[in-house]
């Protein structure tokens, strides 16, 4: 191959890389409902390689795994409730990966994750900058 052949593949390869992060990142649009902004996803590895990216400017990072052999396997379609210290829900809806990411206000928060009638639950205290990390298992 001759330099101008690999300078115009090289351009290619990079227009498409571009255009795969700006579809990833089309999908990967956050939602507002009342005080909480959320996103959630993570399927495939692009997708991914974007919310990870993400995570640290949202408070809340949920992270939902099935136990299975011979590896564990991410999950989606996990409804996700979360309460505020007053048990009064400021978000109820269901992730579209294995990733869910949430701007919340300082406070106490009850988190519950359900999947295939089997509810996880916690209690979370959101800090002014801080970043939380959650990793709710199922068995298969």
């Amino acid at each position: 191959m001759n330099q101008r052949s690999l300078f115009v593949l090289s351009v290619l390869m990079a227009a498409n890389l571009a255009f795969a992060a700006d579809a990833t990142q089309g999908r990967l649009q956050p939602t507002t409902s009342g005080a909480t902004t959320y996103l959630s996803g993570g399927i495939g590895e692009d997708e991914s390689t974007a919310i990870q990216q993400m995570a640290n400017n949202y408070s809340l990072e949920l992270e939902f795994v099935i136990k299975a052999k011979p590896k564990d396997e991410f999950t989606s379609d996990v409804k996700v409730k979360l309460s505020d210290a007053s048990r009064n829900t400021v978000l109820d809806t269901v992730s579209k990966g294995p990733f869910f990411l949430a701007r919340l206000p300082a406070g106490r928060y009850h988190l519950e994750a359900s999947k295939n009638g089997q509810t996880k639950a916690q209690d979370v205290t959101i800090k002014p900058g801080s970043h939380q990390h959650i990793m709710f298992e199922w068995l298969e």
